[in-house]
């Protein structure tokens, strides 16, 4: 719980709480991670110090499949970077998290499954190499038959190629090569 939650279950606004409350409850509650910038408190432990019980001890501090994680913490725990925890997020190589108090965590259960299941990232091979419609091509160009036997009886020259089969000139050129290499018959 953050202290505006803590506020809330006392049925006060939080800067009342904190004037009245806040020092007090700081100093006999615990952070569960002082190094983290928000100041998360134990649920158990701030309901009984709200209802004036006995405050319970923090469970050991052993790894829970349900403990929430930031991205630095996610990301320390996969050996990546934060940005890329947050787009493996985004590109649902990881789950979407969810959002509490302004930032987004994640459940260590998901992204110990995450490390476990190993790099799924290329199971996409992404762009197929290869014509894109997959039509067959036909092997033999028939134009190329009557530009051979043409050329065995007359001189043909590219622009009287291109001219008769309405194509460019560079088109021109690669039928009347492939023209010169086609067998007689």
């Amino acid at each position: 719980m953050t202290e505006d939650d803590i506020a809330a279950a006392s049925g006060l606004p939080l800067h009342t709480w904190r004037r009245r409350h806040g020092a007090d409850f700081r100093a006999r509650v615990e952070v569960v991670d002082p190094r983290a910038r928000l100041r998360l408190y134990d649920a158990a432990q701030a309901l009984a110090h709200i209802a004036g019980k006995a405050i319970p001890t923090l469970p050991p501090t052993g790894l829970h499949p349900s403990d929430l994680l930031t991205d630095k913490e996610a990301g320390a725990l996969l050996g990546i970077a934060p940005s890329t925890v947050r787009a493996y997020a985004t590109t649902g190589y990881l789950p979407k998290g969810t959002d509490r108090h302004g930032r987004t965590w994640w459940p260590r259960r998901a992204v110990t499954a995450r490390g476990d299941a190993g790099d799924l990232r290329h199971q996409n091979p992404g762009r197929q190499l290869g014509p894109r419609n997959r039509t067959p091509r036909p092997r033999h160009d028939p134009r190329i038959a009557e530009i051979a036997e043409r050329a065995r009886r007359f001189h043909v020259t590219t622009t009287e190629v291109a001219h008769r089969y309405e194509v460019s000139d560079r088109t021109a050129q690669r039928l009347l090569s492939a023209a010169r290499q086609h067998p007689a018959g």
